[in-house]
This record gives structure tokens, sequence and C-alpha cells, in this order.
């Protein structure tokens, strides 16, 4: 359950609700009920900034939704934006949308650009021009070899003055001088066009230039490259140094060329060029097609040009691999001068236009469920892993991307369940993303979340909240986008007609990303795919120096998928195609560049099979997040899904790349690695062997999910691949939404139908599939279906159930009766039944498969409950009581969930009943306490009400939400006994503030009832609860009383029953009704409406019927009667093991407690024997049967044996245990990386299975103190749970033994915090086996130092094998302790002390593991000086918060009508900083830093006489301390004080140092020491006034001065260089 059961983020109905806070911005907010300050700091400032939005806000209606034109501010954390400044365009280009997310859409939003990648060229803008250059791979130096311009052109910025499919005009326009430059990809030439009055001008740094007439050949410019300038026919070029100009023979236009690098001659191949140099281009465009019958996508490329001079009307254009390998058999071919480029070989062709053909084969919605064909697979299984998610709720402090990913984790597992049949759980996931997805797509006045905005400046709808740049750079919008619409076709698949209301909306979306239409008012062409480049381009305005990129090719093709299937479901043919073209082409620009899977492109120095960045000009394999390989590897299958076929075609090569995954990863292992995503390489895996990484998949159970991945999903895809058998990249089909898959020779053809009617689907084999409407059917199917019923859903131990197959649709040859993995026997023969007997403690899943021949379906299944619910700790809940929230009732055979509680997650996050779902934690003041609650969990207890009447119920809970929590209430036995309860807020910055509701007239009957706590809502946490009787009962009510428990001995097979003894308070009349819960037949009831019915048709079992009776009010009640039939006199007892759960690890020296449940219906239970394997542990004779145990590493069978008291005895079931051998180390250390300890703290890090239980302990004595749990590489935090005092505790689950593991530990106190060193432990170490340090400190001396009025200082010291001594000492009713390495002499001031007052003080030495001195302790005593502070100036250590070690001069001196204040932090502490606090009215100003941790504050316009208050706060890296307020009447000199403005001061220097440090001081005789940071002290001396010290020697780092002398004493730091 989670309390942040979140429902309002949105400020449309202003009940601000927390967000699941700080998910994304802190990683220390994990999902616990408490520590959720920060959460709630951002609610409030958030309903701040709602007030502040504008109430006029452009609202565009779109159907049922729409969005805003008007930004809508930013959220509580500060998100939401949108890009920065307006478009760099002119020309032309004025008034379209905005491209982004091109290869040169910088030069849209910078003033220059130096990333322009064409290929061949590398290109960057300059503000005299362009400057063209060739960089084989990697960003553009800083040289320029040429720059083409004009003569004087000092163009601020550069403009975008026309563009194309893939052509981009450039203009440089200074005012007098004008030019421009337009280039493509893959064009060999450059064209530039200038104003009339201009003079070309070309300007040459590297590289020899020879000049031919109206030709300028430039060889050698850079790496090799040469270029041709093409000026018109009789142009003339005139050379001054390296700067070339022209007049163009008064010509206006003039081109430049890249000549092969491999060119025999490159003036023989300047000249062939020549005849394409005058023939411009103008528009570029491409334009494709989808014929359905063939599944063939062509595309036409066709460039418009304008022939300048000559006859040559055909421009030479460069094809990239993707497309020269698949060209139209029509199409013309290149045949001239090829071009190593970074994407590969460029071929070039002469001509305007050619065409691409690809062929398209299929996606599928999931894949089918054929699952029951893969040896292994159990329907079971697959139903409770869409059970585990079915309820989960989409979080509401989230952004468009990880929404995403969630909805798409539930629209899997949703389609899955459907595909079982399982309607129930469809329309659970399917809800939950409606509701969210609407919220979406509908602009509200006022909020700023969940909504879409409109940005008229760049021609972008962006999403808030946003992620990863969405907003302020336009990235991503293809990724993000993609999951929102799978997620609408997914809505209007299941629910026909929510696209008429919803579909424009999405429409939007399309166009966003994707519009098609040249002419679209409001987005570009495109926005994200490149048709020239064949993929998408991911970042807004290509921000890199490496040009723009693209990382998640497979979440790219999850946007093309998402188009094919809401273009078909929805029918709309244009978005079904434009999704065809994209997913087709990108599949191939996928398989040349990312995976060049034809080993072609990649350049001979790439390490790895594939890229996880294409970079306009370089590729690589790291992340935005981590260089490590795994995660190269996920991020290009990561979502896999039904649209993710194009990943398996080549299976060659996915043998090829599996292969090195498993050389270059842990995979193999479980490595646990939070990039290596084991789901996603298991999926990957069964592209050509299910069958192993179904073997992997069921290693590794105990794994951490990736965010987004479905468990179900997982499972699900690797037994139907398993089925199924390879994706088939020979076959297509005449519909898109089909695919087929070979196995051992057998094809297997699938294929889903959308539409309202039935179709049938073509295969290019000639198969034809008939689909009927809104179905998804194979080849393998079968028509014959069936209905299983069992004639109870519960049973006794031991007991039975009766299963029965109705077959439809076919002639069954064989029904096969399974429970889980087991075969239970089969049926030949109508009717189809089967008696499941024996059954075992716990729940029993049964289904069917019913035969066709060789051919089967599968049946629902059917859930039978084996075992009682039973009240925690064996007995009832006595009320009038008390009840522990996390003290719900036990289900006996194995978890509760949906039988004693329902929690909507799988695991539980807190520490209380780890065995079950519930989010239950030990407080120690609270007791066991419910947090994470969330809308439809409940509880039940079983309680006995020892006396009928009105009650109060006082609960106990915590709410850190500002509006409060709830509601919930009460049932009794399934009937509402409350209203809605709701709970105020208890704080804004806790969820551990606990308070105090009382609800009053509670009516309760008495007897033993089941006890509800339904919830409608959460946000709050859940404790004790307190029934009170406090009156009579309103109204008459009646009592059921079935008798006592019958017992029948065969062969009699009937008995009476008697519910005569039942009663009514007032008299009133009583009907009856008798009813079978279960039994292993059906009973035949005499009258079923009698008090004393007989029944008959038993047989040997034990049979289960309720009574109910209900008087004239229609008031009931009920009551349970056991009826045993048996063949012997004495009836075995029944018993079984409640704990520990089956397959549970513990470690070896930790006792076991076993407990064990039994009964005897006839007599009474004797003894309970406990036993290992075949070995007595131990017995018990009376309740609660229980057994400590306490042994040996191995692994136990446990089962307990009961007798009764006619000697009957019965055996449990069997529990198996592991017992692992103590594999634990603990550590003591004071390292800190922030902050500091003054004692120090403990870890241990211990294995438990496959578990690591961290357990921190801070020895320091603090207040408040809360601790999170740091994690190294990747960096993570997360609270921990707190054991007792300042203990606490975390585990690991899932952890690899060898692995290496990194951890600190951040305390957070009052007044700041500490953080530990980071301590390392390899899974499955154990360092118990060393010695204990038995050893003492020795050589333990103390001594008084200096004496202030205000402190004492304690001068201590001792020697301590382990190399740390801890130090504790008392005075009066005070204790503190610190600690300092062995030997090393430390110096403890006790502040905060009275003047003139003599103190005692008893000091103790031990070290870390506690071993104390022989002689402690030893005492001390001191008196303090008198108080020389004035009001004026002194030394105090007084805090107001936090504490000051040694602490702080403060000074007041007036001057006129201003006031100065200093304050001197004496602690030593890093990063200081000071804030001057006022008292009243409070205000916080920073002061000046004048030298050191002295800081100064100067207050103007004061009037004498007035009294001033103030304090200083120093905040310091680890935390702050603010000193106590100080009265100052201005314009007081304090004359008899101390004037600190005219003190003489003491200098140190130089400082840093690099050999000698020079003192100046004011005293004849001064004490010094100076300590390293360890505490260590290297000198100690009394010195004159004058003094040297030769730090030569010292190693570079910091150390302390310490200087005293009669004027007191100064801390300085010294660095040492």
């Amino acid at each position: 359950m989670y309390d942040f059961q979140l429902k309002a983020y949105q400020a449309k109905i202003l009940n601000l609700i927390p967000t699941k806070s700080n998910i994304y911005m802190m990683n220390s907010y994990m999902k616990k009920p408490r520590s959720r300050n920060s959460k709630h700091t951002i609610i409030l400032f958030l309903i701040t900034v709602l007030v502040a939005v504008s109430t006029n806000a452009q609202f565009v209606s779109v159907g049922s939704g729409g969005y805003t034109k008007t930004f809508p501010g930013t959220d509580s954390a500060g998100r939401n934006g949108f890009p920065s400044g307006s478009p760099n365009w002119s020309g032309a280009a004025v008034g379209k949308p905005i491209p982004t997310n091109d290869w040169w859409s910088k030069l849209m939003k910078e003033t220059q650009a130096s990333n322009l990648f064409t290929y061949p060229y590398t290109l960057k803008t300059a503000t005299n021009g362009l400057v063209v250059s060739y960089i084989p791979s990697g960003v553009i130096d800083d040289m320029l070899p040429v720059t083409m311009s004009v003569k004087g052109m000092n163009a601020s910025k550069t403009t975008v003055s026309d563009y194309s499919d893939w052509t981009v005009t450039m203009d440089w326009n200074d005012g007098t001088h004008n030019f421009q430059a337009t280039a493509g990809i893959a064009m060999p030439f450059l064209y530039f066009t200038k104003k009339t009055t201009d003079e070309a001008q070309v300007t040459v740094t590297s590289g020899t230039v020879t000049i031919d007439n109206e030709l300028l050949i430039i060889t050698n410019a850079k790496n090799g490259a040469d270029f041709a300038v093409y000026a018109p026919v009789g142009s003339t070029w005139t050379q001054t140094g390296g700067v070339y100009t022209s007049t163009l023979n008064g010509k206006n236009y003039w081109s430049m060329a890249f000549l092969p690098l491999t060119a025999p001659n490159v003036t023989t191949v300047a000249n062939e060029y020549k005849k394409y140099a005058y023939v411009f281009p103008t528009t570029t465009t491409s334009s494709f097609t989808y014929n359905e019958n063939t599944a063939v996508v062509r595309t036409d490329f066709n460039v418009t040009t304008d022939v300048k001079e000559g006859t040559e009307t055909n421009m030479l254009l460069g094809l990239l691999p993707h497309q020269w390998a698949n060209l139209a058999t029509n199409s013309p071919a290149p045949d001239k001068y090829n071009y190593a480029t970074v994407r590969g070989e460029m071929k070039t062709l002469a001509g305007n236009s050619f065409s691409v053909e690809n062929k398209f084969h299929g996606i599928l919605p999931t894949l089918p469920y054929v699952d029951n064909y893969s040896t292994g697979f159990t329907p079971t299984a697959l139903k409770e892993k869409i059970t585990a998610i079915e309820n989960d709720a989409l979080e509401t402090w989230t952004d468009s991307y990880n929404e995403g990913q969630v909805m798409n984790r539930l629209i899997q597992t949703a389609r899955i369940a459907d595909e079982m049949g399982n309607t129930v759980a469809r329309d659970k996931m399917l809800a939950t993303i409606k509701e969210r997805l609407e919220d979406w797509l509908k602009a509200d006045s006022g909020e700023v979340a969940f909504l879409f905005y409109y940005n008229t400046t760049w021609s972008a709808l962006l999403g808030y909240p946003a992620g990863h740049g969405q907003d302020s750079n336009i990235n991503d919008h293809h990724f993000h986008w993609g999951y929102f619409i799978h997620a609408a076709s997914f809505l209007e698949q299941y629910q026909p007609g929510w696209a008429a209301q919803w579909g424009d909306m999405i429409n939007l979306l399309v166009r966003d990303a994707a519009t098609t239409d040249r002419n679209d008012t409001l987005f570009p062409y495109l926005r994200n795919f490149s048709p020239y480049a064949g993929h998408c381009w991911a970042n807004g305005f290509a921000t890199f120096p490496q040009g723009n990129d693209q990382e998640s090719t497979s979440e790219s093709m999850q946007f093309n998928s998402s188009l094919i299937h809401w273009g078909e479901v929805t029918g709309n043919k244009a978005i079904r195609d434009l999704g065809i073209y994209l997913y087709t082409t990108e599949q191939t620009a996928i398989d040349e560049y990312w995976l060049d899977t034809k080993d072609r492109n990649f350049p001979v120095n790439q390490q790895y099979s594939l890229v996880s960045r294409v970079w306009g000009n370089s590729i690589d394999n790291g992340t935005f997040w981590t260089s490590d390989i795994a995660a190269s590897y996920g991020i290009e299958m990561y979502p896999i899904h039904g649209g993710s076929f194009y990943l398996g075609q080549d299976t060659a090569y996915v043998t090829k790349l599996w292969n090195e995954i498993k050389a270059n990863t842990g995979i193999t292992s479980n490595q646990v690695n939070p990039n290596l995503w084991h789901d996603i390489m298991w999926e990957y895996l069964a592209f050509i062997d299910p069958a192993k990484a179904i073997e992997m998949y069921n290693s590794n159970p105990n794994r951490e999910l990736k965010f987004g991945v479905s468990d179900a999903q997982t499972y699900h895809w690797l037994h139907a691949m398993n089925a199924l058998g390879r994706v088939d990249a020979t076959i297509t089909a005449d519909n898109p939404i089909a695919a087929a898959f070979t196995q051992n020779g057998i094809t297997t053809y699938v294929a889903h139908n959308y539409s309202d009617t039935p179709l049938t689907v073509t295969f290019s084999t000639g198969y034809q599939l008939e689909v009927p409407a809104h179905k998804m059917v194979t080849s393998k199917d079968i028509k014959i279906k069936g209905v299983l019923t069992a004639s109870f859903q519960q049973a006794y131990v031991n007991g039975s159930v009766n299963l029965d197959v109705v077959a439809s649709e076919g002639t069954p040859t064989k029904v096969e009766f399974m429970d889980g993995t087991v075969v239970l026997g089969s049926d030949t023969t109508a009717p189809f039944t089967w008696n499941a007997a024996n059954l075992t403690l716990g729940m029993h899943s049964f289904y069917a498969k019913v035969y066709e021949g060789e051919a089967f379906n599968t049946t629902n299944s059917v859930e039978v409950q084996v075992g009682n619910q039973m009240p925690y700790g064996g007995t009832p809940w006595a009320i009038p009581g008390t009840i522990e929230a996390g003290k719900y009732d036990i289900f006996e055979g194995g978890k509760g969930q949906n039988i004693a509680y329902l929690d909507v997650t799988a695991t539980n996050s807190g520490d209380f009943r780890k065995d079950e779902s519930v989010d239950a934690t030990s407080n120690a003041t609270e007791g066991a306490i419910v947090g994470f609650i969330a809308k439809s969990e409940w509880l039940e207890y079983t309680v006995n009400v020892t006396q009928a009447g009105t009650y109060s119920f006082a609960f106990r809970y915590a709410s850190g939400n500002a509006a409060g929590g709830g509601p919930f209430q009460l049932e009794l036995d399934g009937k509402s006994i409350s209203s809605a309860i709701t709970v105020p807020s208890t704080s804004t910055t806790s969820w551990d503030v606990w308070a105090t509701k009382t609800v009053l007239n509670i009516q309760l009957t008495p007897g033993e009832h089941i006890l509800r706590i339904a919830f409608s809502s959460g946000e709050f946490n859940f404790g004790k609860m307190t029934f009170t009787r406090t009156g009579d009962i309103s109204n008459s009510y009646p009592t059921a009383v079935s008798g006592s428990k019958l017992k029948v001995l065969l062969p009699t097979t009937t008995a009476t029953l008697d519910g005569s003894a039942s009663t009514e308070s007032a008299g009133q009349t009583l009907t009856y009704q008798w009813t079978q819960n279960y039994g292993p037949t059906n009973i035949l009831f005499s009258d079923a409406a009698n008090a004393q019915p007989v029944i008959s048709g038993l047989v040997e079992g034990t049979y289960s019927l309720k009574l109910t009776v209900t008087n004239t009010d229609l008031r009931s009640d009920e009551a349970e009667l056991l009826v045993l039939v048996t063949s012997t006199a004495n009836a075995s007892p029944t018993v079984s093991l409640i704990t520990p759960a089956d397959g549970a690890t513990f470690t070896e020296g930790k006792p076991v407690t076993i407990t064990a449940n039994a009964s005897d219906f006839d007599g009474t239970i004797q003894k309970v024997d406990f036993y290992e394997n075949t070995t007595l542990i131990s017995s018990d004779t009376t309740e609660p049967y229980t057994a400590t145990w306490n042994p040996s590493a191995a692994t136990y069978a446990l089962t307990a044996k009961a007798t009764d008291d006619g000697g009957a005895q019965s055996t449990s079931q069997t529990v198996n245990v592991t017992i692992a051998p103590l594999m634990s180390c603990t550590e003591t250390s004071t390292t800190a990386t922030q902050g500091s300890f003054s004692v120090g703290y403990k870890a241990t890090f211990e294995t438990v299975g496959t578990d690591v239980n961290i357990t921190f302990e801070m020895l320091d004595e603090k207040s408040g103190v809360i601790a999170y749990l740091w994690k190294e590489t990747p960096f993570g935090e997360t609270a921990m749970t707190n054991v007792s005092g300042r203990i606490f505790t975390a585990k690991l689950n899932g952890q690899t033994p060898g692995t290496t593991l990194s951890y600190a530990c951040k305390f957070a106190y009052a007044g700041g915090l500490s953080v530990t060193k980071y301590m390392k432990y390899v899974v499955g170490t154990n360092c118990s086996g060393t010695t204990n340090d038995t050893q003492a400190p020795v050589n333990f001396t103390a001594t008084i130092g200096a004496v202030t009025a205000s402190s004492v200082e304690l001068v201590l010291n001792a020697t301590d094998n382990s190399g740390t001594v801890v130090y504790h000492v008392g005075y009066g009713a005070n204790t503190t302790s610190t600690s300092t390495a062995s030997g090393v002499q430390k110096s403890l001031i006790i502040t905060a002390l009275a003047p003139s007052t003599s103190y005692t003080f008893t000091i103790s030495a031990t070290d870390l593991a506690n071993n104390a001195y022989a002689n402690n302790p030893i005492t001390l005593t001191a008196t303090t000086s008198a108080n020389t502070n004035t009001e004026c100036a002194g030394t105090a250590s007084d805090a107001s918060q936090g504490s000051f070690a040694v602490g702080y001069k403060y000074a007041f001196v007036t001057t006129g009508t201003d006031v100065k204040i200093n304050f001197e932090l004496l602690d030593a502490k890093d990063g200081v900083v000071a804030y001057l606090w006022k008292q009243s009215p409070f205000t916080e100003t920073q002061m000046t830093n004048v030298s050191g941790k002295e800081f100064t504050k100067t207050i103007n316009n004061q009037i004498s006489g007035t009294t001033i208050s103030y304090a200083c706060k120093f905040a310091y890296a680890g935390g702050l301390s603010v000193t106590k307020y100080f009265s100052y009447v201005v314009g007081n000199s304090c004359s008899l004080g101390i004037d600190t403005q005219t003190k003489p001061k003491q200098f140190f220097f130089p400082n840093p140092v690099q050999n000698v440090l020079h003192l100046e001081l004011l005293d004849a005789q001064n004490k010094i020491s100076v300590t390293d940071i360890l505490g260590r002290t290297l000198v100690q001396d009394t010195v004159p006034a004058a003094h040297n010290i030769d730090m030569s020697a010292f190693k570079t780092g910091m150390y302390f001065l310490r200087v005293e002398n009669t004027f007191g004493t100064q801390n300085l730091k010294i660095i040492k260089n």
C-alpha cells in the first residue's frame, strides 16, 4: 500500500494532494511510510504558483479534449518550460512552421552553427560566411580551411531563408552584403548566390589552390579533401594572398564540389564535375506509397532544379547505404564516384530522382496466447503475474516520458490478460490508463500538469510535466508521443468509440511529431524523421558539437508502430501507411547505422556490434546516463513488444550480438546491474533460443525489474516465442497487423483484426487466415473451447473439489485437468469431470487442456482456497480493546492477498511481515503501522466482541498531506458499520507526526466477527485502533447459533442440523437459511429454510455449512458449522505450519521461530511435534504451538505432527527452508565523506541467500536521526528503516555472490548531516571468523587545558590496538562523546558553560568495540573564569539551532546611524557562509566574509537608544549552527568591554605555505599546536611572539593551527602546497 495515493496533482480541483514526491528529482525519496518532508514543501509552493496562473488562457477545444496556447506556468518543482528566443529565419522560411530535430536545426536557434554535417561535407557558419571542411568523424575543429562568402561580409547571425526535405538555405545579411548557401544531405555540391553588387569570395587557409579560368581547385584542404569552386563561365578569380574574389562575370551564383577522395586525377574530375555545377536544387521532396497487397513501401526522391547555365539538367546526387542497397528495380542506380562517409559508402548518380523499395513484414499488438504449447508454462503463473500489477496506479509525480513507459507496462500486460480471457484484469488496467490519458488530453484552467501547450513561436506541442528536454529543447517527441498514441490505440481497441471523442487530440500528437502535410499551419513536415537520412533525430535543436543524435532507435520504432496501430484501429489508412513507411524505412537505417548487420559501415576500430548513439558525424556506445556497455545494448531493444519483430528478422546477427552480450555483460551470471536489463536481454535471446531464455528467466526470479518492464510480459513473450519459433522475414501479408513464425519447418501464421467485420489475411505464401472481428488468431488455433467449474471455491485441508469441463465448438478427444504445473489426470468421455482430492494447504489454481487430436486449448482457471483465514497470533482481537493495524489476519496456507487483505502492490515497502504485501512497519511508539495506503485496499481482523453495544473507535494516524487523507470505512462481516472517515493533516513536512481521531456510535454485536478496514483513498499512515464501549446498541439484533460440530460415522450418510439455539435480542421472529460453503459433494437439504433440516448425500470428508438467521428488521447474522464424515471413531487432527514460509532463507546462528496451527474435530490436541527432516526439534502442548530452532547451515524439510487425545496423528505440509552460513562483515569507522563524526558509526553487511542486509548504526549522540542508503555507482539514495535508536537497515534483493557492493549511509539529524565513507562488500563474504577485538585502550590521560568564561578544554590521550579511541565525558546532567586516532592528543572543548562556576568532568575511554580502559573513569575539576562579555562584544557557544563545538565571537559597533555587526565562527568547519538573523520581524540577510570564518553586516538608519536583537546562522558543509540572539542598544560603546574593532591582530603568513609558516603573535608566551585532518598532533610547543614553523616536510593538504594566549584562542586553517 502506498500513502502517497495522489489523485489530484492537477490544480483544476485545487485539492492539492502531494505527488509521489521527487522520485525523479530526488533519489532520496523512496516508498516508505515516513520522512516525506521535501514532498510537502513542494506542494505548498505549488499553491503559490497556481494562484498566479493567468485566467485568460487560450484554450483550444479538440473533441472532448483540448490544449492551451498560453503557457500555464511552472509546477511545484519549477518544471515546465519552452524554448527561449525566437527562430533565426528569413526570406521564404518566414511564416512556415519551425522545423526542428534536423541536421541543421541549430541554425534556427543559435546565431551560428558549428555542427553541420552533410556527408561528405563538414560545415559551420561564421559571421563572414560558410566554413567548409572535412572531418571524417568527430567534431569540427577551430581550423578554417575554406570560407565561402562575399567580400566584406560581417553578419551578426546566419539565418535560415529556405528549406526542403533534405536541403537548407543559409543566409548572411549585414545590411550591405547578402550571401546565401544551400547544402543538402549526401550532396557533393554546395550552391551559393549573392547580391548583384557583391563580389564572391573564397578564403583558403589550408591546401593548395589552382586557378583555371572560372575554376578554383583546392587540393588537400583538410584531411586530404579536395574541392573545386565553379564560377559562371567567363568569370575570373583575383588572388590576394589566400583570398580569392570574383565578380562572377556579372552573375550572382557559383557552386563548390567536394571531389572524390579516390579521384585518380583531381583536375580531370574537377572538370568532369563542371557540368553539374550550374544545376541548382530549388526543392527536394520524398514521397511514399504502400502497396497493401505486396507489402512493399516505395519511396521516391525528387529534386526540382534551376539550371543556371549550360545544357546539363541533372544534379549529382549521393545515395547512402540504406538507399543504394534497397533501390527499386526501375530506379536509376548510382554509377559515378563513391565517397567514404561516417555513414558508410556514399554512391553517386547523375539524376534528379531515384526510388527505394522495402518490404514491411508486419507487427502485432502482442504475441498470441500460444504459451500453453511451451514446456514449463502454466497459466496460473501468468495469471499471478498479471494480478500482481493489475491494480497498479500511475504516479502523479512523473513526466511525459516516464508516464509513457508505465502506461506501456500496463498496456502490454492488459493485452496479455485479454488474450487469456481475463477481462477483469484487462479492464482494471484499461480504466487506469483511460483516466490518466484523458487528463493529459484535456487542458483546464489553472492546471500545470497533465496537459498540452502549443507554443506558437516554435510550432510545437509541449506536454507538461515534460522530461528530457521535451519542452525546453523539443527533444524526443516521437519517443514520448509514441507511448501516448499506443495507449490511445489500446483504448480504442477495447472501448470502440473512444477515438470519436478523443481521437483528434491523438492525431494532433501524430502531426506534431510526423505530419505529412507540407502545408500544415501548426507543425513542420515530419518533425522527427529525416526522409533522406532514413531515421529520426531526437535533439530538437542539435545542441551538441557532434551534430544531432538519436539514441533509442527501439523507442523510435515504438512510435512508428504506434502509428500503424492507431491508423488501423481507427480506420485512418493515411496514418497507418505513414507508420508503415516510417517503420520500414527506419528499420533499414537501424540495420545499417546502429547495428551494421552487413558489416560494411562501422569503422575498423569499432569494438562492438552495435552503437547506441548515432551522431551527425560520429557513433559511440555511450548513453546519456552511463558508459556501461550493458546500457548500450539495452537501449537499442527497449521496449520489446509486438512491434519489435524487426530486431529478430536477421537471426545470424542476433546470434552474433547475443554472444557478444554474454561476453561483455553479466547476463549469464544474473549480475545485479541497473544498466543490465535482464528481461529485455532474455526477450531478445528468445528470437533465436527461447528455451535458453526461459531457463535464464527461471534462474533469476528475484531480479529487480527495469522501470517500465512487466514480469507478465517477459514470461508471456518467452513462452510464446518458444511455441512460435523464429520470426520469418521471408513472409509478408496483405494486412499490416500480421506476422509469420517458423519452427522445425512448420510456419505459424498470426493476424489481428481491429475492425468490426471478419477479414481474410493472405500471406505471401498463399496461406489464408480467417480472422474474426476484434480478435487475434493463429494457424495453431483450434475452435474447440472449454469452461471449467469447481464445485466450491474452498476446501478443507486434505479435502477435495469436483472439477467439471463443458466443451464446445469442436469434438474433444481428451480433457487434461491441471493444478498449476501438476497433471491431475484426464478424462476422455463427456461429461468431463475430475475429483481433485487430498488438497494440500494453500491456494490451488485449476485449469484444463481440452484436446482435439494433438492440438488443444486451455480453459479458464479456477482458484480454490485450502485453509482458513486466522487471527494474527492465533487469538481473535478482543473488543473492547486495542488492535495494531499491522497485525491483520493471516492465511494459514501462505500469503493472505485477497483473503485477509488486498494490497495493490506486490511488495512490502515496510519492515514488518515482509512475506506479505501490506506495507507494514514496526514503529517504536505506535506499534505495527500500515502505510502507503491506496484506493481499494483493505485489511481484515478477526475480532471477538464480548458485549453488544455502541462503541467509540479511536485510531492513530499520521498524514503529511496538506489536504489530509482517506476516506475509509469499517465493515463487520461484509456490512458497513460506519460512514466515510477522513483524517486531517498532521504535518506538511513529515509523515511521522501522529494524532488520534475518535469516531462515535459504532454498533457492534457480540461474538466472533471479521472486521474490515476498507480504504477508498490513502494519504495517511494507519496505526492502533481502540474500541471502547460507550452504551447499549440502539436496535435489536439476531445471533446465529449453528450448533456444535457434527461428526457422522459411516455408513450413515445423513444428519440433522440444529440452529434453534439462535436468538434475537428483542424476541423478534427469525427466519433461517442453510447453505453449503464447501465439501466433497453437494449436500441435499430437506428444507434449507428450516431451523433443523436433515442433510443427506454425505460422503467421507469435511463439509462447511453456513447458517444465516434474519429478524423482521432484515438484520442478519451468520454462523459456520463443520460436519465431519468419517469411517473411524476418532478423527485425525489437522495441523499446518504457519511460519516460516516455504523457500525461506535464514542465517546460521540466528534462531528461527516455527509456528503451527492444530485442531481436533472430536477432541483436543495433546501435543505438536516439530521436525527437521526426520529429527525432532521440540514439542509443544499448548497454543500457540511454537518451536525455537537454531540449526547449522543446510537445507531442511520442516514438518509438524499433531497428536490428539485419542492418539490419532496427522502431519502438516512440508516447508523447505535454507539455513545459510553466516556471511557477515562489520566495520566501525569515523571517516566521513560529508560532515563529520565525533564518535563514529558501525556498518554491517550480511548475505542471506540472494539478499544482502545492510545495517548502519550512528554512534554519535544525535537527535531526530534518519538514515539514507547511498549507492555509489550509479548513485542512488534510498530511505533506510529504523530498527531502534540510531540503528537503520535496508535490504538489497537478488544479489549475485562475488559481486562487489559499495554503499554509504547518510545520517540526517537535527542541525546537520553526516555521510559515512563508502563501504565495500563482496556478496557472500564472511568476516565473522576473524578474531574479535577484546583489547581495551591503555595509557589513558586526561588534563584540563584552556578555560574561559563559557568553556573548558579537556586534553585527552590514549592508545588502542584498533587505531581509534572513544572518549565519553559526563558533567552534571550532560554527556558528550568524541573519538580520535590512537595515540593522538584530542582537545575536547566543553562549551555553553556558566561563568565563575565549578564543574566536575567524569571521563572514560573505550574503543569502537566498547572495550573500556581498565581504570575508567578519570575525574577532573575546573572553574570557569568570570564573564567578560558585553552586549558589544564577546565569545559564546550557546546555540538556538544545531550546536557549537568551540563557539563563536560577536561584536556590535555603532557609527553614526549605522551598526556594524560581526560574527566569527571558532569551530573547524569548511565552506562556511553566514546569514544575519533579525529576531522580530524575522528576516535573514547574507553577511559579507571578512576573512577566514569572520563575517560582517552593516545595518543602516538605526535610532540611537533603541534595542536591536540579532543572531547569526553559520551554514557549512554537513550542517548549520545558529547563535543565540544578542540584544544591543544602538549607540552603546561598552567602554568597559572589548572593542573588537581596535583589538590587535595576530598574523600567519604565507597561507597557502610551501616551506616556512611565519607567526607574529601577541604574547611573549603562546601555546601552539598543528594537527592534520585526522586530528593527529604534528606540532605542539610554547613559542615566543615571533616564531617560524618549518612545514617543508609536510604532505600537501589541509592542517589546523591553534594558538592560545591571554588574548584567547585562535584556530586557523593552513593550506600546504
